[in-house]
């Protein structure tokens, strides 16, 4: 029996805050496709494949001190879900401090997660979650 998007996004970022990375990898396809906002802002692309985003966040540990996703509110429409929330991160070895709303488009392939882009700016974010055909 195939689970809701929404059931599955939820599950997926209780694993991600409890830094259970391959448990939260285990919801997702094989070609799953992870666009961070800010890293794709700063380096362009996206990261796609399970070792490629594991690459990802052992870089992040090494960046970062603490880095945190929650996702306060989710919604689902069209097989999409959005989640709203807050990003907060400490810098390893510096002084920067993020605390600011995060917003995240997860697109379903059945009752895996194939995409994920987290986006700074909510219009964003809901045109992405709105649009007609999968990114």
């Amino acid at each position: 029996m195939s689970e809701a998007p929404l059931d599955v996004a939820r599950r997926g970022y209780e694993r991600w805050a409890a830094g259970d990375f391959d448990g939260m990898l285990e919801l997702a396809t094989p070609d799953f496709e992870f666009v961070p906002a800010i890293a794709a802002a700063v380096e362009g692309g996206s990261i796609k494949g399970h070792d490629a985003v594991r690459r990802f966040w052992s870089d992040l540990d090494e960046t970062w001190e603490t880095f945190r996703i929650s996702a306060d509110d989710l919604r689902e429409a069209n097989g999409r879900v959005l989640g709203i929330g807050r990003l907060t991160a400490k810098g390893r070895g510096s002084e920067l401090e993020l605390d600011q709303p995060i917003y995240t488009v997860l697109w379903f392939r059945g009752d895996r997660i194939a995409r994920m882009q987290s986006f700074l700016e909510e219009p964003a974010a809901q045109s992405a979650f709105e649009e007609s055909t999968p990114a």
